[in-house]
């Protein structure tokens, strides 16, 4: 999760556990800790050991980096092609969600994330998400 608000952080966390997600969570506050924290997966080696997020909750405007350079970023890197990038934003910057979807983004979500809009983009994408036990919807 690339998000500076801690309030929206925890929001979306939040939304995380009402959607029974067990996906371990890695939370970073702006673009340049995002870019490191994304090298350092990609450069690791050996390739078959590399720990890929599988999922990215990425908001657009960030400190030091934005979303977008994020996005140019894991356009040009095979490594992160099967990582599902999930744009959470507000619906005032329109303009801003075509331009992520065109540059690799596929899905978004709307702040502040509720509970049924995960449930859906679980439901969506089910090979990217591991689920509590006991939940009504298992691990793909």
């Amino acid at each position: 999760m690339i998000e500076d608000s801690k309030t929206d952080a925890e929001l979306l966390k939040a939304a995380l556990r009402a959607a029974n997600v067990a996906n371990p969570v890695r939370h970073v506050m702006d673009g340049a800790q995002a870019m490191a924290y994304l090298k350092a997966r990609e450069n690791s080696a050996p390739v078959a050991q590399r720990e890929i997020p599988s999922v990215l909750l990425l908001d657009l405007r960030l400190p030091r980096a934005n979303g977008f350079e994020i996005l140019g970023y894991l356009q040009m890197s095979f490594a992160f092609s099967e990582m599902l990038k999930v744009v959470v934003s507000d619906l005032t910057y329109i303009e801003d969600i075509r331009t992520a979807y065109a540059m690799g983004a596929q899905a978004f979500l709307s702040k502040p994330v509720q509970r049924e809009d995960m449930e859906a983009l679980v439901t969506k994408y089910p090979a990217h998400w591991e689920l509590l036990r006991g939940s009504t919807r298992s691990k793909v």
